[in-house]
C-alpha cells in the first residue's frame, strides 16, 4: 500500500475512533456474504468474485474467497447485484438477482461445478430467506411495494407501521395536507425515533416528530426500513426506531415516467353530517435518469419533481359541527339593550331573576357580536358569529334537592364546511460516479420541497403548535403554515483494498416553519377595544366551557432548524470477523420563536359574577355565556417575556462492531457504542437555569 494511502486510512480511522453519531450501519449500505461451494459441499478457496450493479453494469467489488470458502464485501449501496465467480476447475459461474438491502447482510450460498468444457453457467443461489446475520428486528420495503400499495396523499410514511413493533395513527383519506403520521415503536414516544434519508439524520429537532420532516414521493424512494429493536452498535442515539429512507439513482439506460392521480366531489360519497362536501386533489409529476456522457463516462443522474394541489372540506380544520348560542339576527338586532334582555334569565318557581342590564354588557364582547359578516362561519343573520336556527332566550330551573338554580343558554346547530387549501412542490436531482478504476464512488442526493396550508378554521388552541389538528367544536380563525425543506448529502466511499474500505457522509437538513393567523375583517385589538399583549396583532382567545372562539393564541410563531453532519465508517474484514468502527460529528442550530400565549387567553365559566351577590341563588344560576356577555372571566394567561431563541446542540459518539460468523450456522454481534449529546445552549442568552444554590434560604 503506498504511502498516501496509508496517510488516507490513518486518517479516517483517527476521524472514525474521536467523532460522532452514527445513525445507521455504513449510512445508507448493505453488505453481502456468501460462501462458494462444489456440488459436493466442499468450500472452494482461491475463486474470484466480482459483485457488479445490476442498474448501473459498474464493477462495484472484487473478492477472493478463503480458506473456508468465504467472502464478503460491505458497505455496498442498496440494489440488485449479479455475481460472478470464476476458479480454477470449474466454469465461470454467474448468480444473478442477489438483493442488498439497507443495513442488512444478505448471506448466499453459491455452488459451482465441474465440467471438462470452457463454459458460463447460470445458478441461482441460496439466499437466506431469514435474516440470521444479526438479531435485528425490522423490514425493508422496495420501491415496488411502496408505489404499488395505496397511498391517497402518496406519504410513504404511512407505510412505516407495515413493520412489527410500529404502531401508528389511521390517516384520514380526506384530510387536507401530506398525511401526516404519528408513529410509536415498541410503545416509546414519537420523539424516541430516529428518521434519516440515505443515512444522514433529517429529522425535525424542533417538535421531534415526522410532522414538519422532508417526504420525497413515492416513485423517488428506492427503499426504507424501520428497525424497532436490537440493532447494532452502528445506530443508535435515541432508544425507539430508526426509520432510514434511501432515493434513487441513475441506471445505464435512459428511463423516465408521468403520473398523474386525481380525486373530486364527483367520485367521493358524502359525509354522513356534512352532506356532499367539496374536494379536489391532483398529484402530478415525472421522473427522469440515465448515464450522463458517452459511456457514462461522467457517472449517472436521476431527477424527479411533484407537485400537489388539493382543496378539501371534510378535514379537521375545514369544517365546523358544534352548536353555539342563538344569537338576534338582522341589522342593528345586537344592540347592548337587545342582548341584556335577550340572555336575562326570567324568575321560575324558587328562582329569582338573573336581571342583565345594557350598562351590564361588556364592550369588547358587544363589538365582537357585531363585527359584519366575512367569510368565515356563515356569515348567519349578517354577522361573524352567526345566527343560528333558534330562538335567543334563557331558561332556568330549580333543584329541589340540592335547593339550587340553574341557567340554560338556548344553543342552536353549527355545522359549515368551507374547503381549505393545500399546495406542495418538490423537487430531487441524483448524481453516482466511480473514479479512479472504481477505488472511489461519489454520491450526491439534493430534496427540495416548498408547501404551504390553509385551513379557514384551523387557529385552534395550543395542541396545534405541535402538528394536531383543529377540533371542529370551536370558531377558530383561519390559519396559514408555510413548510419549507431542504435536504442534501455527499457519501465518499473508498476501497483500500478487497477487505477494507471507508465509506465518508456529510448531510445538511434544513426545516422551515410557522403557524400564522390570518386577520379577519373588524376583528383586530383595535376594532375591538384590546390592548394587544406585547403588541400582538390578534385579538384575545375566548374560552367558554362548551366552545372556543379566535386565532390561535401563540403567534407569531416560527421556527429554522438546520443540521450539519459528518459521518466516517470504516469496514475491514478479517478472516470469519467483519468489523466496523466509526463515528460522526453532529450540530444542529435551532432558530426559534415561540410566544406562550402572547395573544392573551381568557376562559369563561359559570358563576362567580360579581354582579351578584356572594352565595346568592343567582350566583349558580349565572351561565358561561352570560359571563362573557358581561366580560367576567374565571382566568386569564397571557405571555410576555423574550420569545426568540438561537439554540446550539453539539452532539458526537463513536462505535465498534464485530459480526463473528463462528459457523456458517452461528454469528455473534459484539458492539460498543459511546456517545454524547450535549446540553442546548442559546446563543442570545434566553435559556435559564435555575441554580438552586443561590436561591435564598428561609
Amino acid at each position: 500500500m503506498s504511502s498516501v494511502r496509508m496517510r488516507l486510512l490513518a486518517l479516517a480511522l483517527c476521524f472514525a475512533c474521536v467523532t460522532g453519531i452514527l445513525f445507521a450501519q455504513g449510512g445508507a449500505t448493505g453488505a453481502i456474504s456468501g460462501v462458494v461451494q462444489d456440488t459436493s459441499g466442499a468450500v472452494i478457496a482461491g475463486a474470484k468474485v466480482n459483485i457488479k450493479n445490476d442498474a448501473t453494469g459498474e464493477l462495484l467489488r472484487q473478492a477472493t474467497t478463503d480458506s473456508s470458502g468465504l467472502f464478503s464485501a460491505t458497505l455496498l449501496p442498496v440494489g440488485t447485484y449479479t455475481i460472478e465467480i470464476s476458479a480454477h476447475g470449474f466454469p465461470d459461474t454467474t448468480v444473478p438477482g442477489v438483493v442488498v438491502r439497507i443495513t442488512e447482510t444478505t448471506r448466499m450460498t453459491a455452488v459451482m461445478k465441474v465440467t471438462t468444457v470452457k463454459e458460463v453457467v447460470e445458478v441461482q443461489s441460496q439466499v437466506e430467506q431469514v435474516n440470521t446475520s444479526d438479531a435485528t428486528t425490522g423490514q425493508s420495503v422496495g420501491n415496488q411495494t411502496i408505489t404499488s400499495l395505496p397511498l391517497a396523499t402518496r406519504n410513504f410514511q404511512q407505510l412505516l407501521d407495515l413493520n412489527a413493533g410500529a404502531s401508528a395513527n389511521l390517516n384520514n383519506a380526506a384530510a387536507l395536507g401530506r398525511g401526516d403520521v404519528r408513529i410509536d415503536v415498541n410503545g416509546g414516544r414519537e420523539d424516541n425515533n430516529n428518521y434519516l434519508i440515505e443515512g444522514v439524520s433529517a429529522s425535525d429537532y424542533s417538535f421531534g416528530e415526522l410532522t414538519y420532516t422532508p417526504v420525497p414521493n413515492p416513485d423517488d424512494v428506492q427503499e426504507f426500513k424501520v428497525s424497532t429493536s436490537l440493532y447494532d452498535a452502528s445506530q443508535g442515539r435515541n432508544g425507539g426506531g430508526n426509520i432510514n429512507a434511501i432515493l434513487k439513482g441513475g441506471t445505464s439506460s435512459f428511463h423516465g415516467d408521468l403520473w398523474e392521480y386525481f380525486r373530486n366531489t364527483d367520485l367521493d360519497a358524502g359525509d354522513y353530517f356534512l352532506g356532499q362536501f367539496d374536494l379536489k386533489q391532483n398529484i402530478f409529476g415525472g421522473d427522469f435518469g440515465g448515464p450522463v456522457g458517452p459511456g457514462a463516462k461522467l457517472g449517472y443522474f436521476y431527477v424527479n419533481y411533484q407537485g400537489t394541489r388539493q382543496r378539501s372540506g371534510d378535514s379537521l380544520g375545514t369544517y365546523i359541527n358544534t352548536a353555539i348560542p342563538v344569537l338576534p339576527g338582522g341589522p342593528g338586532a345586537r344592540t347592548a339593550a337587545a342582548l341584556a334582555a335577550a340572555f336575562s334569565s326570567p324568575p321560575t318557581a324558587n328562582c329569582p331573576a338573573v336581571t342583565l342590564t345594557a350598562a351590564d354588557i361588556d364592550p369588547v364582547a358587544l363589538a365582537l357580536l357585531n363585527v359584519p359578516a366575512g367569510n368565515n362561519f356563515g356569515g348567519g343573520g349578517g354577522y361573524l358569529i352567526p345566527t343560528v336556527p333558534g330562538t335567543p332566550g334563557v331558561t332556568q330551573t330549580y333543584n329541589a334537592s340540592t335547593g339550587t338554580c340553574s341557567s340554560t343558554v338556548n344553543y342552536g346547530p353549527l355545522v359549515i364546511s368551507t374547503p381549505g387549501r393545500y399546495t406542495d412542490d418538490q423537487f430531487t436531482a441524483n448524481w453516482d460516479r466511480d473514479f479512479n478504476h472504481s477505488k472511489d464512488r461519489i454520491s450526491e442526493r439534493f430534496f427540495w420541497s416548498d408547501s404551504e396550508t390553509y385551513e379557514p378554521f384551523g387557529a385552534d388552541n395550543l395542541q396545534v403548535q405541535t402538528g394536531y389538528p383543529a377540533y371542529a367544536t370551536n370558531l377558530n380563525y383561519p390559519l396559514d403554515v408555510p413548510l419549507r425543506g431542504r435536504f442534501g448529502s455527499v457519501a465518499e466511499t473508498h476501497t483500500f483494498s478487497n477487505s477494507l474500505i471507508n465509506e465518508f457522509r456529510f448531510g445538511v437538513n434544513i426545516i422551515s416553519d410557522a403557524l400564522e393567523n390570518v386577520a379577519v375583517p373588524g376583528a383586530s385589538p383595535a376594532d375591538l377595544g384590546i390592548s394587544g399583549v406585547g403588541g400582538a396583532p390578534d385579538m384575545y382567545r375566548f374560552q367558554l366551557d362548551t366552545f372556543q372562539i379566535g386565532p390561535f393564541p401563540n403567534q407569531l410563531q416560527s421556527a429554522l432548524s438546520d443540521s450539519l453532519v459528518y459521518l466516517d465508517t470504516v469496514s475491514w474484514t478479517k478472516g470469519r470477523h467483519q468489523l466496523r468502527f466509526g463515528g460522526e460529528i453532529d450540530r444542529t442550530s435551532v432558530r426559534r420563536n415561540l410566544p406562550v400565549l402572547d395573544n392573551g387567553l381568557l376562559y369563561f365559566s359559570p358563576g362567580g359574577n360579581p354582579l351578584f351577590a356572594a352565595g346568592s341563588l343567582q350566583q349558580g344560576s349565572i351561565t358561561d355565556f352570560q359571563n362573557f356577555l358581561t366580560g367576567y372571566t374565571f382566568l386569564g394567561e397571557a405571555g410576555g417575556g423574550a420569545a426568540n431563541h438561537d439554540y446550539h446542540i453539539p452532539a458526537f459518539g463513536a462505535f465498534g462492531q464485530d459480526d463473528f460468523r463462528v459457523t456458517q450456522s452461528l454469528t455473534l454481534n459484539l458492539g460498543l457504542r459511546i456517545e454524547w449529546v450535549g446540553a442546548a445552549y442559546d446563543d442570545l442568552c434566553h435559556l435559564g437555569n435555575s441554580v438552586l444554590n443561590n436561591a435564598n434560604t428561609i
